[in-house]
């Protein structure tokens, strides 16, 4: 898709992990609904700084090459979804980047882990930093252990309620 600045943008974070498609499915029905285009937002951090000294030179992968299969991947998760836009894949800490990239979003949504049943959900130091730092609602969606909903929940809104 083409970006549209006309357009409502919704920015959801994505990786090849399971809560992340599951934002995204939530992401794409809500584009729908609102007409809007989404942004898919990739962070990634080379290994390369991390690596021991001793580490096998074979299991070192350079900066451009950590950055191609990070593209790769945030490209096969968006892959035949016509409301995303080009997946954005940027370097540095999630919570970072996830907030640069929303600025001027509709809204932003992440991917949590549903624990087992019982278990209370606690949220990740990217959700909560992301909660707290965008200037944009944010919609956490799970998903897990427990079974999906059979009616997707619509983000809570501040229509009708009464502040003072």
């Amino acid at each position: 898709m083409t970006h549209n600045p006309t357009r409502p943008r919704i920015v959801v974070g994505v990786s090849h992990s399971p809560t992340a498609i599951t934002a995204l499915r939530w992401a794409l029905e809500e584009a729908r609904l609102r007409g809007a285009q989404i942004l898919p937002v990739h962070a990634w951090q080379w290994s390369g700084q991390h690596r021991a000294s001793y580490a096998p030179m074979g299991t070192w992968r350079s900066h451009e090459e950590e950055y191609a299969a990070a593209r790769e991947r945030a490209r096969g998760v968006v892959a035949g979804h016509p409301a995303c836009l080009e997946p954005v894949v940027a370097h540095g800490p999630p919570a970072q980047v996830l907030l640069r990239h929303c600025q001027d979003a509709e809204m932003l949504v992440l991917g949590i882990r549903r624990p087992e049943p019982g278990v209370p959900v606690t949220a990740t130091p990217v959700v909560v930093a992301c909660v707290m730092g965008a200037r944009c609602p944010v919609v956490v969606v799970s998903c897990g252990a427990a079974p999906e909903p059979a009616v997707r929940p619509r983000p809570a809104g501040l229509t009708g309620v009464a502040t003072g």
